[in-house]
């Protein structure tokens, strides 16, 4: 655990990233710029989730209160089996969720206006973008044909997956984006891939 005092006005990116048994993160009540709810670290308003602790195991269905959340929030969260973003989130930073090993579902309230999902992969509202296959996710995968970007680090440590099929509606495929995908036996790659 760590506990963060009211005196703590700055916390650097991905502070606590990749704390594989870190179970709770929790902030004095005086704090003027931070504030913790269930072990889960949010700026003072908790519009904005910062940090979901690595080691916090479950499910978790994020506050209706957030709009934001930051880049590498949940990364490397090895023992979370689902999360359940809601209509109100405007803004999922990059890498949100990589490495997240056991994580088999991200589901996206309906009404939200930016993201959806689909059998628990999270998507940009018009699915022409996929942001994250959940790394728990197994067997073999079929990109809908909706889709024409794949971003950095999508499939990170989908170590379950076999094969992955990719449309021709797909353009783009970002930077590392099947990394650490060590059961991936076969990925089929269309022309229209620049």
């Amino acid at each position: 655990s760590v506990s963060v005092p009211d005196s703590v006005t700055s916390i650097g990116n991905q502070a606590f990233n990749y704390c594989y048994v870190l179970t709770s993160i929790t902030v004095d009540a005086g704090n003027p710029n931070y504030s913790s709810l269930d072990g889960v670290l949010y700026n003072k308003t908790q519009t904005t989730l910062i940090q979901f602790p690595g080691g916090k195991s479950g499910d978790f269905t994020i506050p209706n209160s957030v709009t934001s959340i930051k880049s590498q929030a949940f990364a490397g969260c090895t023992t979370l089996n689902s999360v359940t973003i809601p209509a109100i989130v405007t803004s999922i930073g990059d890498n949100a969720f990589s490495y997240c090993s056991v994580l088999t579902s991200i589901t996206v309230d309906a009404s939200n206006p930016n993201y959806s999902s689909l059998d628990g992969v999270l998507y940009n509202i018009t699915k022409t973008i996929l942001i994250q296959c959940p790394g728990g996710k197994s067997g073999d995968f079929s990109i809908p044909g909706s889709v024409t970007s794949i971003v950095g680090w999508a499939f990170a440590s989908c170590t379950g997956l076999t094969s992955v099929t990719i449309p021709n509606s797909v353009k783009t495929i970002g930077m590392h984006a099947f990394s650490g995908c060590n059961g991936l036996t076969s990925v089929s790659i269309p022309d229209s891939v620049t």
